[in-house]
Order: C-alpha cells, then sequence, then structure tokens
C-alpha cells in the first residue's frame, strides 16, 4: 500500500505515515465534526463499555453516522455564488432557470464582455426575484 501511495521508506527504514497515523488522523477528523467518540471507538475496532449497545443500533446506522459526517481526504468542491443561490432560489420553490430566460427575453439585446460579467448579472437577478419572493410572502403574513 505505501508503494502505491508513492511513499518511500527513509534511511532508517521507517515509513513516513504510519498506520497509527491514519488511525490517529481518522478519530481527530471525527471528532473534530461532532461525531461521539463512543461511535467512533466502535468504528476503530475498539472494545468499550458501550460496544453492545452501539453494536445493537446496527452497521447500517454506523454507516449513516460516518457519511453524515462527510469526512474526506480529498479537499471540498467549493460551489460558486451562481450556483448557491441557484439553490436557494430552488428551496424557495422558484426555477431559476424560468427567472434568468424571463430576463433574458426582457432584455435581448444584453451583451456581456466576459463570463465573469454575465455571472455576476444573473446573481443580481436571481438575488431581486429572492428578494421580491420573500417581501411578497413576509408582506402577505402581516
Amino acid at each position: 500500500m505505501y508503494h502505491k501511495t508513492g511513499l518511500t521508506q527513509n534511511p532508517s527504514g521507517v515509513y513516513d505515515l504510519r498506520v497509527q497515523s491514519i488511525c490517529k488522523f481518522f478519530k481527530t477528523q471525527l471528532m473534530a465534526l461532532g461525531v461521539q467518540s463512543d461511535y467512533i471507538d466502535y468504528m476503530m475496532g475498539h472494545t468499550i463499555d458501550t460496544y453492545h449497545d452501539i453494536q445493537m443500533k446496527g452497521v447500517e446506522f454506523l454507516r449513516n453516522v460516518y457519511a453524515s459526517s462527510q469526512l474526506s481526504i480529498r479537499p471540498k468542491t467549493q460551489v460558486s455564488k451562481f450556483d448557491a443561490m441557484k439553490e436557494i432560489i430552488q428551496a424557495w420553490g422558484l426555477d431559476p432557470e424560468k427567472v434568468l430566460v424571463r430576463e433574458a427575453f426582457a432584455e435581448p439585446h444584453r451583451v456581456y464582455v466576459s463570463a465573469a460579467e454575465r455571472e455576476d448579472h444573473e446573481i443580481r437577478l436571481l438575488s431581486r426575484e429572492l428578494k421580491e419572493t420573500l417581501r411578497k410572502e413576509l408582506l402577505s403574513g402581516i
């Protein structure tokens, strides 16, 4: 496994990365993500006081705990402002594509110098639509 990952041996014959290092990383990362230490110890194969209680919850429960922690050795991908705004608009029950198409038909002559300018304009359009939706909802509740 060390050779497949490209890790080499030190002149002393000891690897820079040890299995204990990976276990320690696993435990500290899950603890930082808010997973209960009893679950972590069980996942690591340790026998603890609550071993049978955790075991009775089943493997699927622990898989869900692990999956919900979203632990990954790869860096998390960054969501662009535009994609985030589209998700927010969708969460409020609107269709972001319809909003953008409606605006495109309202201003068919618009020309963008760059992709960034286009994205900024579309973010402003979606923001305005979200503000209008929130205003209508707040006023209807009064």
